[in-house]
């Protein structure tokens, strides 16, 4: 029986994550193994690892984890560290389950993966997944300032689709019949999707021409889907942040959506990353 405790543990950790802190392929072995201990892949032959891992490999191939000083194609300060912190919480649930070790004083995301280990559903994936994505979103917002314009777009596009792609698991939406296969973490969705140019662009940064594409404006079978899941999503962006806010108990996400009236009718645009009041500096934090 394990004698560590919850300190030790997040000395572990923290040796961990600083030792692949440069090392993008090293990242995603970490992540690899995790859900060589907790996919489950014994319920329907598919891994609850299956959407991350295939993200982690989008983001490795657009060079976003190569370490800054890389002469030939320097990473992002924000996506590395939102990465870095992501594993951090989560590789440090796996370690308080592997040493029957609890502590109520974890932060929210440690505890959520703790219930995804322990009752491993849909629902509770991405209750684990996105309430941590959001911790590092909102640790980071300080460094988008580093990133340019159209990066900065993207990053609001992709907090919303994940949004999304949790409403799908949480209850029915527009597109009930598509949950099982762009939603679920166990399903090929995101597999795809991260293939897909105008969806996820293989490029860091992106260019002003990268712009119409992730906006699906170029025209072509993928810029419709693009264009139809944008409209979609920013028409209920509002009430969509505002359920997210709370299946990942995170209220700041509401600062991440501007609405305005205008005869009448309201319109709301996401401002992550380019809103008032939002943090003047960096944080180069990681984890507990």
């Amino acid at each position: 029986m394990s004698t560590k405790t919850y300190d030790e543990l997040v000395r572990e950790v923290r040796l961990l994550t600083d030792s692949i802190a440069n090392d993008p392929e090293g990242r995603l072995k970490i992540r690899t193994a995790f859900y060589d201990k907790y996919g489950y892949v014994e319920q329907d032959g598919h891994s609850y690892g299956r959407s991350e891992l295939a993200f982690l490999k989008w983001e490795i191939k657009r060079g976003t984890l190569n370490p800054i000083d890389n002469t030939k194609h320097s990473g992002s300060v924000w996506w590395r560290n939102t990465n870095l912190n992501f594993i951090f919480l989560s590789e440090l649930a796996g370690m308080m389950k592997e040493n029957n070790v609890v502590n109520p004083d974890a932060p929210m995301p440690v505890q959520n993966w703790l219930n995804f280990i322990n009752d491993p559903t849909p629902k509770n994936w991405y209750i684990a997944h996105n309430s941590t994505i959001l911790d590092g979103y909102k640790r980071y917002e300080g460094c988008v300032a580093l990133e340019n314009d159209v990066e900065k777009e993207f990053l609001n596009i992709t907090l919303y689709r994940l949004m999304f792609a949790q409403a799908m698991v949480e209850e029915v939406t527009i597109f009930p019949e598509l949950a099982e296969y762009i939603a679920d973490p166990r399903g090929i969705g995101v597999t795809l999707l991260t293939k897909l140019p105008d969806f996820y662009p293989p490029n860091y940064p992106l260019t002003k021409e990268d712009l119409e594409v992730i906006l699906g404006k170029e025209g072509g079978w993928q810029d419709d889907m693009v264009f139809i899941m944008n409209t979609i999503t920013l028409s209920h962006l509002r009430k969509l942040y505002k359920e997210a806010s709370k299946w990942n108990e995170s209220p700041f996400l509401m600062d991440f959506v501007k609405t305005k009236s205008f005869l009448g009718i309201k319109v709301s645009k996401p401002v992550y990353g380019k809103r008032e009041g939002m943090p003047d500096s960096c944080s180069n934090v990681i984890g507990v």
